[in-house]
C-alpha cells in the first residue's frame, strides 16, 4: 500500500501557489483585445458558467479527500479505534474553523463570523468524507450524489416567493438560509450551505484516493470517473444552471471531472514517468499547505504594499506590466517562506 503520493503533494502545492498567486497579475488584462480572453480566465465567473480560477477551491477540496485514506490508513495501522480518529477529525474540523475566522477577522480589521471561508467549508466537508470513508466505493458515491440531490431540494422547495428561479443571485434559499443563521449575507452571491454540495467533491476525493491506494494503474479509472463526471454536469445545467458560488451540482460535478483529469496528469507526469523534478516547488509549498493559506490571508495586504516600495518605479514605467512583476515579486515571497520552513523541517499541522 502507498504510503506517499509525489504526484499529489505537488497537486495540493501548485493548487495554493495558484490560490495565493493574485491570479499572476493576468486579472490586469481581463479587457485586452487580444489577452483577454485568456485573462479572464484567472478571475472568478460572476455567475451561471465558471473560469478556470473557479477551479481552486474544488481541487483543494477534492485533495483533502484524497489524501484521506493515506492518512487514516497509518492511524489504522497503529492501532487507533474509530473514536480516536472521530475525535482527531472534530478537534481538526474546529481548529480550521478558528484559523479560517482568524484570518478573515484581521483581513477585515474587526471580528468576523465568516462560514464561507475555504478553511470553514473544508471543516464541514472534511468530517462529512470521514464519517462515510469507512464505506464501500458504490456507498461512498450514493452519499455524495444524495448531497447534491438535497441541496438542490432545499434549492428548488426553498424558492423565495419573489424569485422568478430558484437560481437568482442574491434571492435564492442560501441568502435566505444565511438571514436566518446569521442575520446576514455574503457579498458576491455565495452562502454558507455550500457545505452540503462541496462535500460531494471531498467524497469523490476520498473514492480518488481509496483508488489510488488500492489500483497499480488507476489513471485509466481516473480519466473514465472524470469524463463521467464532466458529461453528468453538463447533462444537468440546462435544467440546474452551474454556478460556483452556490455550489450547484452540476458545478459540483464538472468541477470534480477537471479535478480527477488534472490528478491523473499529475500521477502520469509524477508516479508513471517519474517526472519530478518540476514538482518541487510544488511538494514544498504543499508541505505547508494551511500555514501559507493563512499566512497569505493575513499579510496580503501588507506584502503588497511592502513591494510597492520597491516596485513604484516599475509600476509607473510599465503601468500594468509593472504591477504584474510587483505580484510576481510577492509570489516568489511566499515560495521562498514555504522553502524556507520546508529547509529547517518546519512544517505547521492541523
Amino acid at each position: 500500500m502507498q504510503t506517499r503520493l509525489t504526484s499529489l503533494d505537488a497537486f495540493r502545492g501548485f493548487t495554493m501557489i495558484w490560490m495565493f498567486s493574485q491570479s499572476f497579475g493576468l486579472h490586469l488584462f481581463k479587457d485586452h483585445p487580444l489577452f483577454g480572453p485568456i485573462a479572464r480566465q484567472f478571475t472568478h465567473h460572476d455567475w451561471h458558467g465558471a473560469y478556470a480560477w473557479d477551479m481552486i477551491q474544488p481541487f483543494f477540496m477534492f485533495i483533502v479527500g484524497v489524501a484521506m485514506p493515506f492518512a487514516f490508513a497509518a492511524r489504522q495501522e497503529r492501532g487507533e479505534s474509530f473514536g480516536h480518529q472521530l475525535q482527531h477529525v472534530l478537534k481538526r474540523a474546529a481548529l480550521l474553523i478558528l484559523l479560517g475566522l482568524f484570518a478573515r477577522s484581521l483581513r477585515a480589521n474587526k471580528p468576523v463570523l465568516d462560514l464561507i471561508n475555504v478553511l470553514a467549508q473544508i471543516a464541514f466537508t472534511y468530517v462529512a468524507a470521514f464519517l462515510v470513508m469507512r464505506y464501500s466505493a458504490r456507498v461512498q458515491g450514493a452519499v455524495a450524489l444524495a448531497l447534491l440531490a438535497l441541496h438542490t431540494a432545499l434549492f428548488i422547495v426553498g424558492k423565495p416567493p419573489d424569485a422568478a428561479d430558484a437560481w437568482i443571485r442574491d434571492n435564492n434559499y442560501g441568502q435566505g438560509f444565511d438571514m436566518w443563521l446569521l442575520g446576514k449575507t455574503w457579498g458576491g452571491g455565495y452562502a454558507t450551505i455550500n457545505c452540503v454540495s462541496s462535500a460531494a467533491n471531498t467524497i469523490f476525493g476520498v473514492m480518488a484516493g481509496r483508488l489510488l491506494q488500492s489500483d497499480k494503474e488507476p489513471l485509466r479509472k481516473l480519466l473514465i470517473a472524470g469524463a463521467v463526471a464532466l458529461a453528468l454536469g453538463l447533462a444537468l445545467d440546462p435544467f440546474v444552471p452551474s454556478i460556483k458560488k452556490i455550489w450547484t451540482a452540476p458545478f459540483a460535478l464538472m468541477s470534480a471531472g477537471w479535478t480527477l483529469w488534472v490528478l491523473a496528469a499529475f500521477y502520469w507526469l509524477c508516479e508513471v514517468k517519474g517526472a519530478t523534478r518540476w514538482a518541487r516547488a510544488g511538494v514544498i509549498v504543499g508541505a505547508n499547505s494551511i500555514f501559507i493559506y493563512v499566512f497569505h490571508e493575513v499579510l496580503e495586504r501588507w506584502m503588497n504594499q511592502s513591494a510597492k516600495v520597491f516596485m513604484g518605479w516599475a509600476i509607473a514605467a510599465w503601468g500594468p506590466v509593472g504591477e504584474m512583476l510587483q505580484i510576481w515579486l510577492v509570489v516568489a515571497f511566499q515560495i521562498y517562506v514555504c522553502w524556507w520552513l520546508h529547509q529547517r523541517r518546519i512544517f505547521f499541522k492541523v
